[in-house]
């Protein structure tokens, strides 16, 4: 199958007009069960056929005894079935015309030799007729933007919907990215879960999502793969205008082990990974989290900052210090700020206070939104920085308002990216949140965020995006 066939077919994987599931089931511990479930409550709008031997009817819809049966055309086929039974259904998709399918059945290369025979038949099956195979032994895939869930999680997250999207080996670490994305506000366009990637590779997905315009930063939790010298070049095309960002697994010895039983991958030596990783402009992160926070930061945000100076403002040093660590020990530098902007700063305040960055400028600044706003157009000002963290704890008091608008208009006047630490739990985010990021200022809500985020958007724009042809 040709590298472009596989993207139109994808483009059926995403954006289905109609989806059969083969394998539904009356028992609601059963996967195709809650496949069904999942598309009908997510308010996928498409036509949905249910495709069982016996059933009639399940859950208020029709169900089809065969594929035969079902007298439309069907874009995409989600396969329920135990692994034997697999390569005869990927048959009868073949007879219906069917050109995309999720394979969310396990027991395949994974277990060993047994299911490797028979995976060996699903690609040869799916490489004869041109049919992507996102699978076997996967969550599936999901288009937040149009409501499609063709995975067995009904609803089990609701993330709002933006440009970021997802690629990850494991189910399990794409509920983790997604719940990392819920607490974090962090926007997804579209999701899947490759599994054991019968004959779509990561180069694929990477390839379809460079042309997905919804798309604005690709994530990836990597195990291993075979084909990395296509991914290699495949991605370093991608980065130089959209950003990449990967966690590898299996990174010990015990770890690569658990990847082959995972999904039957080759996890290969971290060294050559990381190494083909920073040559192909993909930015390697430390954890899931730290995945989200990057994607997050590289979506919202819309000044690139040109250097690798950053100012801090704060009214409380604790965080600055803490920040200020992460962003030396990254690559970044404090700014020198200019004689004018201190003295500038310096006026501002009812008393003599030193001036340096991180600039601290105490509980004036907290109580005094007016004071910290135009702090903020100051250090802007400054041709000696290059990006600000905006660094502000909220009292949730309506005496006292978190500085949003004079920061939203500074950034609108110098053009300069701003990242704001509102320092919240997680579970009460500041009601400004919205208003900043819409204003493309990403907000994080510990100091440790914003500077690992502050962090990626350097790396990125200066190291990676700077280099494009």
């Amino acid at each position: 199958m040709r590298g472009e066939e596989k993207i139109v077919n994808l483009e059926k994987v995403f954006d289905p007009k109609s989806v059969a599931i083969i394998g539904v089931s009356s028992d609601p511990r059963k996967l195709g069960y809650q496949c069904l479930k999942a598309l009908l409550m997510d308010g996928y709008q498409g036509k949905i056929y249910p495709v069982h031997p016996q059933l009639k009817e399940l859950m208020g819809i029709k169900v089809y005894n065969s594929l035969d049966e079902i007298e439309d055309s069907v874009d995409l086929a989600i396969i329920a079935v135990s692994a034997p039974k697999v390569p005869a259904v990927l048959k009868e998709c073949v007879k219906k015309n069917i050109k995309a399918v999720i394979i969310i059945s396990s027991g395949f290369k994974e277990i060993g030799e047994y299911g490797e025979t028979l995976e060996k038949q699903l690609k040869e099956i799916a490489e004869k007729h041109g049919i992507c195979v996102v699978g076997p032994n996967c969550l599936g895939a999901a288009n937040i933007k149009t409501g499609l869930n063709a995975t067995f999680f009904p609803s089990f997250v609701r993330v709002k919907p933006g440009n970021i999207s997802l690629i990850s080996q494991s189910g399990g670490i794409t509920g983790t990215l997604l719940y990392h994305a819920v607490d974090l506000g962090a926007g997804i366009a579209k999701f899947v879960s490759i599994g054991n990637r019968c004959n779509m590779d990561f180069a694929d997905y990477i390839q379809y999502f460079y042309k997905d315009p919804e798309t604005k930063v690709i994530g990836i939790f990597l195990e291993g793969t075979e084909d990395a010298r296509r991914m290699y070049e495949v991605a370093k095309q991608v980065t130089k205008v959209k950003p990449i960002l990967v966690y590898k697994a299996g990174k010990t010895e015990t770890g690569v082990k658990g990847v082959k039983s995972h999904t039957g991958s080759l996890a290969g030596k971290i060294e050559l990974y990381s190494a083909a990783f920073k040559q192909a402009g993909i930015i390697e992160v430390q954890s899931i989290r730290e995945l989200m926070e990057a994607a997050k930061a590289l979506s919202v945000a819309k000044y690139p900052p040109k250097g690798n100076r950053v100012a801090i403002i704060t009214h409380t040093a604790g965080p600055s210090i803490v920040a200020t660590d992460i962003l030396e020990t990254r690559g970044c530098k404090l700014a020198k700020l200019s004689k004018e902007t201190i003295e500038g700063i310096q006026s501002l305040l009812p008393f003599p206070i030193p001036i340096t960055n991180p600039v601290d400028i105490l509980g004036f600044g907290y109580a005094i939104p007016e004071l910290y706003g135009e702090t903020v157009r100051k250090v802007l000002m400054d041709d000696n920085v290059d990006l600000l963290l905006a660094i502000y704890s909220p009292s949730f008091q309506p005496e006292i308002r978190v500085p949003a608008q004079e920061m939203i208009e500074a950034v609108k006047e110098y053009k300069k990216q701003i990242v704001a630490v509102l320092n919240s739990p997680l579970i009460k985010k500041p009601k400004e949140v919205f208003e900043l990021e819409n204003a493309g200022i990403p907000v994080f809500f510990d100091p440790e965020s914003g500077a690992r985020a502050s962090t990626t958007l350097v790396h990125y724009y200066t190291k990676i995006r700077s280099k494009k042809c």
